[in-house]
């Protein structure tokens, strides 16, 4: 099934409970408008809740992720026109602003989301790999956290989920220079979790082995682990044997047993 958004920005593919969302303005390098949030917060919406789906995988058409916000969008700052991005509307999760909306609601999915990441992600484009749960890059890929060479201070949760992914220090760096960095050294400071020479293929294929996995389980172990970065020990771990409890025996959990033990039965029938 292939559906696009209102907008005609933003493309959903799902296929044996993967779904692929793909950012769809080639010609501009997937730059942001307003648009594009809105049909981003409005696929991320569809996707939440949808049991069909087990695993997401976040890409951009053509030769980039995403190249951040429109040059038009800049002319209009500059005419002093009020930027409706980031005018605060009702909250989605903990983000009021269309355009943080669309970072964070990939993190509100209750399943796992990879962020297949070519070209540049610059700007917003960098801070909606940023909300996915894993981002694969290339080793050339450009990125950048650019808004202080606008003016700008990052708005799309950016000055929020860098620290958490690179440190405090180091997100700073990155925030103050609006250096243009690669793939490859995302890779060594914890920003890119796999590098490969083909990031999409590769999100894609990790997506379609997630998504062959329990959807519950999935469901549970991500909340878990975002759970870690506000509990206390005995509050990750109580929740860890509550979630252990409601999984053991149940109908996922036997089939993956199944699977897994037939797997291996047939593995040892080959040698």
């Amino acid at each position: 099934m292939t559906d696009t958004a209102s907008h005609g920005t933003v493309t959903l593919t799902i296929e044996d409970r993967l779904a692929r969302v793909e950012l769809n303005r080639p010609d501009t390098l997937n730059s942001l408008t307003r648009e594009v949030f809105e049909d981003l917060v409005e696929i991320g919406t569809r996707l939440r809740g949808d049991d069909s789906v087990a695993a997401v995988v976040l890409t951009g058409t053509g030769r980039a992720f995403c190249a951040g916000l429109d040059l038009g969008e800049f002319g209009k700052m500059k005419s002093g026109e009020k930027n409706p991005a980031v005018a605060l509307g009702e909250r989605l999760g903990s983000a009021r602003a269309i355009a943080q909306q669309a970072v964070h609601i990939w993190q509100l999915l209750e399943v796992p989301v990879i962020a297949g990441v070519q070209g540049v992600a610059f700007g917003g484009g960098l801070q909606i790999a940023m909300g996915a749960d894993v981002r694969i890059m290339a080793p050339d890929t450009k990125l950048s956290m650019m808004e202080i060479n606008w003016g700008l201070a990052p708005d799309m949760c950016g000055t929020q989920l860098l620290p958490r992914l690179v440190g405090p220090s180091r997100a700073k760096l990155l925030i103050f220079t609006g250096e243009v960095f690669s793939g490859a050294r995302a890779g060594e400071i914890g920003l890119a979790d796999e590098v490969v020479d083909d990031p999409v293929e590769c999100a894609l294929e990790v997506g379609r082995a997630i998504a062959d996995k329990s959807r519950t389980a999935l469901v549970r172990s991500k909340m878990l682990i975002d759970l870690a970065a506000t509990a206390d020990l005995a509050e990750g771990f109580d929740a860890e044997q509550e979630v252990i409890a409601e999984l053991m025996g149940g109908p996922e959990q036997i089939e993956a047993v199944d699977k897994r033990l037939a797997a291996l039965a047939a593995r040892k029938g080959a040698q």
